[in-house]
């Protein structure tokens, strides 16, 4: 069969009878015509200029937002010297995410490069990283809280952070599989799946974020030298919502429907069990009183996201059931 292709895309990319091109079939059904056999790593870069009333936080979040769209090459700059506070802000972002490291510095000027590698770190691995680090955390919450060990609370809340970094290059990555179609077939991930594992690292890391949640419970109350009641019941009820949590990312990687339909059934059960406790015992509006209820909160929270990455199974496995 003989094709026609525009002849503006033609002359754009200097093709001519004979010129060798790449045809890959998608999983939507269109072909890719590539005129380049070869793609070399594009340095895709990104110029962002400070005003004289920029905050830190704002940089920081145009900064984030520039890494998540895929950028390789960050450049800040402003008219005059930069704030010194702004260059922080820009130095500290190789803490908070992986892959940019400062490679130029001048006094209106500070560009970052993005040395990470999709393939070595693909969305998965990132994903399932998390969960590990986000089980941890969860246990040691709850131990610190039952024992009064303000060490290990301080310990959970820092590794939230390995949590934020390892979200983010998950979300980075389905933003950069979205403009490269090559990309996905390197690290195996269609943009169907690349969506979801989006979906199930943001559950991952909102779980996180109450586990580090009972981490400052934990430290309130140590703090104000209270006594946690219901300690021994509500342990349980936070180990069975890391259970379920285990079950709907085991259920997820399976893409077993059955599985994660009985441990939806099992969360909402929980999610009851913690809705009870809240209200049997009336408590004085103490330290306290705080404490448990918010503690009970998270733990009915962890389950439901859970439950969410559950349905994500399902719809999946529903996706590639024949």
């Amino acid at each position: 069969m003989t094709v026609s292709l525009p002849k503006d895309w033609i002359e754009s990319n200097s093709i001519t009878p004979g010129t060798p091109v790449v045809v890959r079939p998608l999983p939507d059904g269109t072909i890719s015509i590539d005129p380049r056999m070869q793609r070399e790593k594009e340095e895709a870069r990104k110029s962002i200029v400070v005003g004289e009333d920029e905050t830190k936080e704002h940089l920081t979040r145009k900064l984030i937002g520039a890494y998540l769209a895929g950028y390789n090459i960050i450049e800040v700059r402003s008219k005059g010297r930069l704030d010194l506070e702004l260059k922080h802000a820009v130095k500290e972002i190789s803490r908070m995410v992986i892959g940019p490291e400062v490679i130029e510095e001048t006094s209106n000027t500070i560009v970052l490069h993005d040395l990470s590698d999709p393939v070595e770190l693909p969305q998965e691995k990132c994903v399932r990283r998390m969960h590990l680090i986000v089980i941890s955390m969860h246990k040691d919450a709850m131990a610190a809280l039952r024992d009064g060990d303000d060490a290990l609370a301080k310990d959970v809340i820092d590794r939230d952070a390995d949590v934020d970094r390892l979200y983010w290059m998950a979300a980075k990555q389905y933003n950069m599989i979205l403009k490269d179609r090559k990309l996905s077939e390197k690290i195996g991930v269609d943009i169907f799946e690349g969506m979801n594992l989006v979906l199930v690292a943001r559950g991952i890391e909102r779980i996180g974020d109450h586990a580090e949640k009972i981490a400052t419970n934990a430290l309130m109350l140590t703090s104000s030298d209270g006594k946690f009641s219901n300690a021994e019941e509500i342990s349980k009820l936070g180990a069975q919502s890391i259970k379920v949590l285990d079950l709907a990312m085991e259920s997820y990687f399976r893409k077993d429907i059955k599985a994660a339909n009985n441990l939806i059934d099992l969360g909402d059960k929980l999610v009851q069990q913690c809705q009870d406790l809240s209200v049997t015992e009336r408590l004085p509006a103490n330290v306290c009183a705080v404490v448990r209820t918010s503690v009970i909160d998270s733990i009915a929270r962890t389950a439901m996201y859970a439950m969410d990455i559950a349905e994500i199974a399902i719809n999946g496995a529903m996706r590639l059931d024949s």
